[in-house]
């Protein structure tokens, strides 16, 4: 924008101009834009007039500068006479140059074209040279390898490794040659060049073998090494499996020998892994990692080869999972089997190879691993799910003896047992551990739902009123399994963390995440179930409470003594709640205790609070009325004293001595609550655990003027 200013500066116009000049320099400039910014600055006839005396000034500085460069204006018209006659003379010039350099060019591509021509047909040449030369030497090498096999074919006994080495050397230069003049050879030398390799390969295969059977170290090595010189490694494997494992295993591996072999299937890997010792030691001595000779793996490739076909050919009911204890042995001995190859073969590459081969991996999955845990499963849920499913018998369950240290139901000895069976040698396997432990999760949460199921029982209300509910046993007895179940758990995880594979690299801590779930359903169960039984205990000492309303028909007009005991509705009360103290203290622990008679008292001091604030309000009404009616029969019978107030009852010396019936009342209450208090201290809570109990101790105190100590002691106030 500033250079554009610089190059293209506006003239000068009327100071008084309603616009600036330099807007019309703007790139963006727009008349819209222009006229709304400059709206305010006068009317549109003042800004049409405006750039109408500027337009006029434009014109003027226009030809004012037209004026100034004239004479640049007639040069440039002047100079440009007769340009077009120039360029037509020098055109005529160029275009013939351009025809010139046209054939130039054709003639080098000739040229080139020619000499290119000439050096492919150079270049053949000196390949058809090559394949003549090639084809020289493959027929030198045949006569050669001819002469030195010839000698000694179809004679094991005069096979010569020194002239077997100069023969594969041969082969080799012959193979090499035949490459480049394979086109030129007839049928003849190739059918020739084929026989030659057969006949070396199979007197190589005669001193091979022989070697082997000798136990020649020495010329078993240079055996091995002619063989990796024809690059024929896996020839030498095929032969020892054809000639010298299959043979063996046969005899070995299959369905009789296994069912006449005194230790089963161990007897048979036994014997397999004796071949290894008594025919492949001398191999595995030149061939393995430290060995002499590179190349080989005649364990993978002919010996675990042929024993993998003939397993599964042979002996295929071994993989059978019908009987799980017998599928089991056999495929830990199995497991065994293969453990002891892997140590034979050392070298942890050659190791994984192994595992990687195609028919270990067949091996492998022919063993139906996911049959037998089905199989397992079925048995170890069975189990539980009957005990889940059977019903509960009020008989033998009222007769069955409470512990706390052990399962009282047997469902959940059974679960423990089957979470048990689930890790135990004879049925675990490494390499189902994803699925036992899913297994014992699974058991887990059944038995935990089973909970719900046993809450729902409905026992027959017991004979004798006095005897303990069977509803209240069964709660107390779920409580303790669930919780022993609970303190079991860690001894789970450990046991799983002691079997869990070692690839796994399992800790404690992860295992204890996977059982979060089946401790928080623990946890939900044990809050229910003390939410039930502090239900069921309120509704056994709750019906008791409404005896408070009874209290004023004992002692008005009665002539009762002054209370000294609470009444037997207090006792009656307490009872339940004492009673599941004394017999399920030990069960349920002296903390949950606590918490469950915490709650149930604090339900029944509630009720009682309301019961006892409602006798000692209709027993204030009920004295209020005597008095007022005593007044009034007074004031009628002396009515000289009419204008005398009266003393409350009990309030003169004669009527102290006597306590009122509506005091005795009063007096009664105190001491239940006394009673309640103390029955309360006693197992150990205090007064400000139990919401209301302050209230209601208040209440009687107000009523009786008199306070009740910290040990329900009774003293003037």
């Amino acid at each position: 924008m500033s250079s554009a200013r610089d190059l293209f500066s506006l003239p000068a116009g009327p100071a008084d101009l309603c616009f600036d000049k330099n807007e019309f320099m703007k790139k963006t400039f727009s008349v819209d834009e222009f006229l709304h910014e400059n709206r305010n600055a006068g009317s549109l006839e003042i800004i049409r007039d405006d750039l109408g005396l500027y337009l006029k000034v434009l014109r003027s500085a226009m030809i004012e500068l037209i004026n100034q460069d004239y004479a640049d204006f007639v040069d440039l018209s002047a100079n440009l006479i007769g340009l077009d006659q120039q360029i037509c003379g020098i055109g005529t010039p160029l275009e013939k140059l351009k025809d010139e350099i046209l054939a130039v060019k054709g003639a080098l591509e000739g040229t080139m074209r020619e000499i290119s021509d000439c050096l492919e047909q150079k270049k053949a040449l000196r390949g058809y040279k090559k394949s003549l030369q090639s084809l020289g030497k493959v027929q030198g090498a045949l006569i050669k390898l001819e002469s030195l096999l010839k000698p000694v074919e179809g004679k094991e006994q005069e096979v010569n490794p020194t002239l077997l080495e100069r023969a594969a050397l041969e082969s080799i230069q012959l193979q090499f040659n035949i490459k480049f003049c394979r086109e030129f050879l007839n049928d003849e030398q190739q059918q020739q060049s084929e026989q030659m390799k057969a006949s070396l390969l199979d007197q190589l295969k005669t001193y091979f073998l022989r070697t082997l059977a000798q136990n020649d170290l020495d010329g078993l090595e240079r055996c091995l090494r002619i063989y990796c010189t024809l690059d024929e490694c896996r020839t030498a494997e095929e032969v020892f499996k054809v000639e010298i494992v299959s043979p063996y295993m046969s005899r070995v591996v299959s369905e009789s020998s296994l069912q006449n072999s005194p230790q089963g299937l161990t007897g048979i890997y036994n014997q397999i892994l004796d071949f290894m010792s008594l025919h492949m030691k001398i191999l595995l001595t030149l061939t393995k990692k430290n060995g002499k000779v590179k190349g080989y793996n005649f364990i993978v490739n002919s010996f675990w080869t042929e024993v993998e076909r003939r397993m599964e050919t042979n002996m295929s009911s071994i993989f059978a999972p019908g009987n799980p204890e017998a599928f089991y042995q056999k495929y830990k001995c199995t497991l065994e089997f293969l453990e002891r190859i892997e140590l034979i073969i050392e070298d942890p590459v050659d190791v994984a190879g192994f595992k990687a081969h195609p028919q270990y991996k067949s091996f492998q999955i022919r063993w139906n691993l996911p049959v037998y845990f089905q199989i397992r499963f079925q048995e170890i849920g069975s189990n539980l799910e009957k005990s889940c499913n059977r019903k509960l018998e009020a008989a033998k369950f009222n007769s069955q003896q409470i512990s706390a240290s052990q399962f009282n139901l047997v469902q959940f000895s059974i679960a423990l047992t089957c979470i048990s069976n689930c890790w135990q040698e004879g049925i675990y396997l490494p390499q189902l551990f994803h699925r036992f432990i899913k297994l014992t999760l699974q058991l887990l949460s059944r038995t935990t739902s089973w909970v719900d199921t046993a809450i729902t029982f409905n026992f027959p209300a017991p004979a004798d009123p006095q005897s303990p509910s069977l509803k209240l046993k069964l709660l107390a007895t779920l409580f303790s399994d669930i919780n022993n179940l609970s303190k079991k758990i860690p001894q789970i995880v450990s046991l799983i963390l002691e079997k869990s594979p070692s690839f796994l690299a399992l800790d404690a801590p992860q295992l204890d995440e996977v059982f979060f779930d089946n401790r928080s359903m623990l946890t939900t169960k044990l809050n229910r179930l003390q939410t039930l039984i502090v239900q069921e205990l309120v509704q056994a000492s709750i019906p008791h409470i409404k005896q408070v309303s009874d209290i004023p028909r004992l002692y008005r007009k009665t002539n009762r003594d002054v209370p000294s005991k609470c009444c037997q509705y207090m006792e009656l009360l307490v009872q339940p709640s004492r009673s599941f103290r004394d017999r399920y203290c030990g069960m349920v622990g002296d903390e949950r205790l606590k918490e469950f008679l915490a709650n149930v008292y604090t339900s029944l001091t509630l009720n009682y609070c309301q019961a006892v604030d409602e006798v000692l309000t209709s027993v204030q009404k009920t004295e209020e009325s005597l008095r007022r009616l005593k007044n009034l029969r007074d004031r009628n019978t002396n009515p000289s004293t009419a204008t005398t107030t009266l003393t409350p009852s009990g309030n003169s010396p004669a009527d102290r001595a006597a306590m009122s019936d509506d005091d005795k009342i009063r007096l009664q209450l105190q001491v239940d609550v006394i009673h309640y208090v103390q029955e309360i201290e006693s197992i150990g809570l205090a007064r400000g655990e139990i919401e209301k109990l302050d209230e209601l101790v208040q209440l009687v105190e107000e009523a009786t003027k008199i306070r009740i100590g910290a040990t329900g002691s009774i003293a003037k106030m």
